[in-house]
């Protein structure tokens, strides 16, 4: 993504890149076989570097123990796809859209779903600004992911996306399919409870008792 985004800004090509990569409904309804690699090719490009840096911080923050719990190169494997259920929400939504939509945020919204069905109790370290003040707090990752996925919602039923120009669709199609991937993890694979076990026991920091609920992320 970095590497997509750093070409695409050096090269001053963004309109054509965005039109050729960047996931455009109406063309899918159309001609949904010719614009199919658009489904992966679009979390590749970003708006800007900003974009990409508040995609990369996510993916930061929650992605790493996930690619811990499950390996690297199995995380390196999906993770291009996972943004597909979103692209395909937003399309059963606004079929007729002629906005391209880009980023990485529906590829890390899947990665939100999981982590807030496998680490629900992990705790989040967050800074609540009030300018000029701020404090550092501590929340459990149910609470700031479920407030996140809460927002998503809600700016959705709401078309906020119209105004602010952010494809929310993407998002809470891409949370849900997280959240059921690992669900599904959890419940049907054999050994899930005792690998999920041992390594929020090593992977995760000591704090104080409860010992399950209380482990720095």
């Amino acid at each position: 993504m970095i590497a997509v985004t750093a070409a695409d800004e050096l090269s001053g090509l963004h309109r054509a890149l965005v039109a050729e990569l960047g996931f455009t409904p109406v063309l899918f309804s159309t001609q949904p076989w010719r614009h199919m690699h658009t489904l992966v090719t679009a979390s590749l490009l970003h708006g800007d570097m900003f974009h990409l840096a508040g995609n990369c911080l996510f993916l930061w923050v929650f992605g790493r123990s996930l690619e811990r719990l499950f390996g690297w190169w199995r995380f390196a494997l999906v993770f291009p796809f996972l943004g597909v259920t979103g692209f395909v929400v937003h399309w059963l939504l606004s079929p007729a859209s002629r906005v391209p939509v880009i980023g990485a945020s529906g590829a890390v919204s899947a990665l939100l779903g999981a982590y807030l069905v496998l680490f629900p109790y992990a705790r989040m370290r967050t800074i609540i600004v009030y300018l000029p003040f701020w404090k550092r707090i501590a929340v459990p990752a149910w609470a700031f992911l479920g407030y996140w996925a809460g927002l998503q919602v809600a700016s959705l039923a709401l078309g906020m996306g119209e105004d602010d120009g952010t494809a929310y669709a993407v998002h809470v199609g891409a949370l849900a399919l997280g959240m059921m991937i690992a669900a599904i993890w959890k419940t049907s694979y054999p050994a899930a409870e005792e690998e999920l076990e041992a390594f929020v026991d090593t992977s995760f920091a000591a704090a104080p008792p409860p010992a399950r609920a209380s482990r720095l992320c």
